[in-house]
């Protein structure tokens, strides 16, 4: 009975261990945080972001404050389409596609959107390096 205990343990931390991604590749840290931006999550969003980025996610969140409710209410996804890593492998660009999001300009929820995020590298941590245009 006790193997048959640790060989289910086993298996468990295994079937765990499969399932579980690299929650600091660029693609991942892109990814909560344009579900964050588009969820109006910006908390969670500044948590992902270099410090000089978390103004401008500041800036957002005072400009889409009127609409932040139906934003919150979108089922937002995302899906990587491309992810460029620089020479030095300490910043990279992913693009991807946000569905489901809020449009502000239009005031409906859209099919989808097309993003590009920088990242850079800091501590060997990837953060969102993000600038308003």
């Amino acid at each position: 009975m006790k193997n048959l205990n640790l060989f289910f343990l086993a298996v468990l931390l295994f079937a765990l261990g499969a399932c579980s991604s690299n929650s600091n590749s660029p693609e991942a840290v892109a990814e909560k945080f344009n579900k964050a931006i588009y969820s109006a999550d910006f908390n969670t969003a500044k948590t992902l972001c270099t410090d000089d980025s978390k103004q401008a996610v500041d800036l957002i969140a005072s400009f889409t404050s009127e609409k932040a409710g139906e934003m919150k209410k979108a089922n937002v996804k995302y899906e990587t389409k491309s992810v460029t890593l620089s020479d030095d492998g300490n910043s990279a660009d992913v693009e991807g596609i946000v569905f489901n999001a809020y449009d502000l300009q239009n005031d409906k929820i859209a099919d989808s959107a097309e993003t590009k995020v920088h990242l850079v590298k800091e501590n060997d941590k990837w953060l969102v390096d993000y600038k308003l245009k």
